[in-house]
């Protein structure tokens, strides 16, 4: 009877999604590291293929009212074209890190501060909200797989409202 309770607890251990030797702490900081690393590339500003390196083969980018871009070559000419000009600028902060039970999956959340061109070329300063999804390819390296931005709310919008909320 004993033996039987135990396999049991075993099957719905291994069924219940519990990831045995993940560490999620190490799984973040890893991806955050990252992360940090495609910052430096970007302010950089001089290498766009490094740049485009951090998506995924799958990857795409989109921002507010701009058409969405994907794959390697589309991303690379993409980011080439953001990165070309002096006043270029793209900075960002997160303020939600959340990674799937069994790390291989992640959602970033913040805000960046992109300085690019509009279409008369004059530099345009936009504060956005920003959301990234990466994911853990095979080979172990963390790689973006959207990043995508859009327009912060219009001055005295609220900025956060719960579903279901009612007036006062």
């Amino acid at each position: 009877m004993l033996l039987a309770a135990g396999i049991a607890a075993c099957g719905i251990i291994a069924c219940s999604g519990h990831h045995r030797g993940i560490d999620l702490s190490a799984e973040k900081a890893a991806l955050l590291k990252r992360d940090r690393e495609w910052q430096a590339a970007v302010s950089e500003k001089k290498d766009a293929a490094k740049i485009a390196s951090f998506f995924a083969a799958d990857g795409i980018m989109f921002g507010s009212g701009e058409a969405t871009v994907a794959g390697h070559e589309a991303l690379t000419h993409a980011v080439a074209e953001l990165v070309a000009g002096p006043a270029f600028k793209d900075e960002w902060t997160w303020s939600r890190v959340e990674l799937s039970p069994d790390g291989r999956l992640a959602y970033l959340v913040g805000t960046t501060h992109m300085t690019t061109y509009d279409a008369a070329g004059q530099p345009v300063t936009n504060d956005a909200r920003l959301i990234n999804v990466w994911r853990k390819d095979p080979d172990g390296v963390w790689r973006c797989i959207v990043d995508a931005w859009v327009d912060a709310p219009a001055a005295g919008t609220a900025q956060a409202k719960s579903i279901g909320a009612t007036a006062p």
